[in-house]
């Protein structure tokens, strides 16, 4: 299966690429990307077909080809031009200046245009300086791996407690947590921290790629690592809990779900796949469903149907 994202990131760069010159000639353009024409035309007729329902495909991006020229036009579903709000930019600027932007090249040009074009905007409506705000603000970058897993290693060897920034996709919350680290292992490919959790009050897993900063605990003292603990039979149970919920997925899907839910457990029957799974919150549910729109339905458990519909029940009254 041919890796997709290299096309992926061709199809975002041809649409600006295209429109900030007012137009481009296909040979220029197919130098500029180096692709073959049949690759391009390929790329372009896949453009004509993004669309928002109901409207059809092209009314929102439209590609004309006059002889060896060709244009993009946008369809006009804004009364005026949209507009960021002072923390709608501050966020977006810090997330552009966090990506690993080389120095130079087009991309670090687009980049440095794009963060002009923020600045201008909000000169233009009044709502300051963007730099001057930038530096008010403090935003922590997530420790790398290594860095978890020497600290992680270090703990369960000292019996050290851990202070650690933790993200549940059971609740969706970010918390801080104080951890007995009693050991480190990998289930399907994860590395997980175990340990007591002096929040929770039980012995807990932590997924290492959903813990954002942990630290050694300077005050707390050594700890023992109980005499019943066992590591195998907590592996064993690790996912387990909470409640289980069914997703029926649209055979369009099929392949996908197979792919991306491999491990999970997957039944077929008239041409949709379910996939059977187990989560702690319904929120949780509701979003995983969401995601896939019309493609997805929740079969199980009836309280999570009643809280998708009241979802979208709540999003129409909201629409005008």
């Amino acid at each position: 299966m041919s890796n997709p994202v290299p096309r992926l990131r061709r199809l975002l760069a041809i649409i600006p690429l295209i429109q900030r010159r007012g137009g481009i000639p296909l040979h220029e353009l197919q130098e500029t990307l180096g692709v073959s024409k049949r690759e391009l035309m390929g790329d372009l007729n896949a453009i004509m077909l993004c669309g928002v329902p109901p409207y059809l495909p092209n009314d929102y991006i439209s590609v004309f080809i006059d002889g060896d020229h060709v244009t993009v036009d946008y369809a006009q579903h804004f009364a005026r031009p949209a507009r960021l709000t002072l923390p709608e930019a501050l966020a977006l600027r810090l997330a552009i200046e966090r990506l690993p932007i080389p120095e130079e090249g087009p991309l670090y040009e687009a980049y440095l245009q794009v963060l002009e074009t923020l600045e201008q905007q909000m000169r233009k409506s009044g709502q300051g300086n963007l730099g001057r705000l930038e530096g008010r603000i403090e935003a922590p970058h997530s420790q790398d791996l290594g860095d978890k897993l020497g600290v992680i290693t270090a703990a369960v060897e000292q019996r050290q407690p851990l202070i650690l920034t933790y993200y549940s996709a059971s609740s969706d919350t970010i918390t801080e947590r104080r951890v007995r680290p009693y050991a480190q292992a990998d289930k399907y490919g994860n590395q997980y921290l175990i340990g007591y959790c002096e929040q929770k009050q039980d012995v807990r897993s932590f997924r290492l790629d959903r813990i954002s900063r942990l630290v050694l605990d300077p005050q707390a003292q050594p700890f023992a690592v109980p005499a019943d603990f066992d590591l195998p039979r907590h592996l064993e149970g690790l996912g387990a809990g909470g409640f289980t919920v069914r997703l029926k997925f649209d055979a369009a899907l099929s392949r996908y779900v197979s792919e991306d839910y491999a491990e999970m457990r997957v039944e077929r029957a008239d041409d949709a796949v379910t996939v059977v799974l187990n989560c702690g919150s319904i929120p949780w549910a509701v979003n995983k469903a969401l995601l896939y729109g019309e493609l997805c339905e929740i079969t199980e458990p009836p309280e999570a149907r009643d809280a998708i519909c009241a979802r979208l029940e709540a999003f129409l009254a909201e629409s005008p």
